[in-house]
């Protein structure tokens, strides 16, 4: 496969901070910033706060009340795929893929940080890597949504790994599969200026229904956060940087 065809680099970052009681969630990236704090009694979810501190949608920030679903579900040795009680559509799909892995994540205690990086990330070919405290569990390269690696996810699409994954894929690379897929899908918006959209509803061909602010009922009113998007992410330390520098600089 070709090498990716520039050095646009995107980069997510993303902590779980967890405690017998708590599990404290943050990500960061490009055009989304999120704080999740999640109460549990080691076997469900007891309660559940979301700040969302930068998004690019006027309305993403009411999507916390969706988020609500997950209270009283129950924490899990593997996570799910897809819960029967929560429509992931019309959640905030950066925040429901938190809490998915949340829901595994809160069951062992300690700091864990995902870092995924993607080269040439809006372009057809690209590289994408992700470590876990400073080991790397994935590196892929992608034509479009196609996998070329070294790994079982070879010739596998983004598009629909989902159900492949959740029967052949041990815990740890399933939770990373679902940190890296949304990074990887995320990073294709390098570059574009949504600032040049007025509203969601502009994008509605390509997106509807794809989350909260996708809905046809709220995308006209889900406006542009003008100035949202960071042009100034060099590194992975410019992101999260009030928790620390990460783990691993690249």
């Amino acid at each position: 496969m070709q090498q990716p065809e520039s050095e646009h680099v995107f980069y997510r970052r993303v902590l779980f901070d967890v405690s017998a009681t708590e599990c404290r969630i943050a990500m960061e990236d490009e055009h989304h910033y999120f704080v999740i704090h999640l109460g549990h009694d080691g076997e469900h979810i007891t309660s559940l706060t979301s700040a969302a501190l930068r998004t690019p949608w006027s309305i993403c920030p009411q999507a916390e009340r969706r988020l609500q679903d997950f209270v009283g579900q129950p924490l899990r040795e593997r996570i799910a795929v897809s819960l029967d009680a929560i429509d992931g559509k019309q959640q905030c799909t950066h925040q429901y893929d938190l809490l998915m892995v949340a829901l595994s994540q809160a069951r062992r205690p300690g700091r864990r940080e995902y870092l995924c990086k993607v080269t040439g990330a809006m372009y057809e070919y690209r590289h994408a890597q992700l470590w876990l405290n400073g080991e790397q569990l994935l590196d892929w390269h992608l034509k479009a949504t196609q996998i070329d690696s070294e790994d079982v996810f070879d010739q596998r699409d983004l598009r629909t790994v989902m159900g492949w994954a959740d029967e052949a894929l041990d815990d740890q690379t399933l939770e990373a599969l679902y940190v890296m897929r949304r990074a990887v899908m995320v990073a294709a918006a390098k570059g574009v200026n949504l600032d040049l959209i007025s509203d969601a509803g502009k994008l509605m061909k390509r997106q509807a229904g794809a989350c909260f602010a996708f809905q046809p009922e709220r995308a006209d009113s889900a406006m542009r956060m003008i100035g949202s998007t960071r042009t100034d992410v060099r590194h992975p330390g410019n992101l999260l940087a009030e928790y620390g520098p990460p783990v691993v600089n690249v």
